[in-house]
């Protein structure tokens, strides 16, 4: 249950920290194509437009693997101990043989 209510904080800090930098990141580049009033090219408009974009990618990018590596348990960086979890949820291991696989599988790590 803790590892739940520790994505849930997670999750809310990280759209929090996303609204803060973002949003007015969004907004900044509105007013990059004003400058000389028309004595500016058409494409001025598209590279503020485009810095920002990339700006937003990067940022989301990097939270996805915040995310990813926050998320990521221990076991799944195991595939011994998944197989060996998986076998004993078939049935095709008793108490005892799981308890000492997974301690000499602890020990080795």
């Amino acid at each position: 249950m803790s590892s739940s209510n520790q994505l849930d904080t997670t999750t809310i800090v990280l759209l929090v920290l996303g609204a803060i930098v973002v949003l007015p990141m969004l907004t900044m580049g509105m007013g990059f194509g004003g400058m000389g009033y028309g004595t500016t090219s058409w494409w001025w408009p598209l590279v503020g437009m485009l810095v920002q974009l990339v700006f937003l990618l990067v940022l989301l990018g990097g939270g996805y693997l915040v995310f990813r590596q926050v998320t990521r348990s221990k076991s799944s960086q195991n595939p011994a101990m998944e197989e060996l979890r998986t076998a004993y949820a078939r049935g095709d291991l008793t108490d005892e043989e799981f308890e000492a696989r997974r301690d000499k599988l602890e020990r080795s790590e």
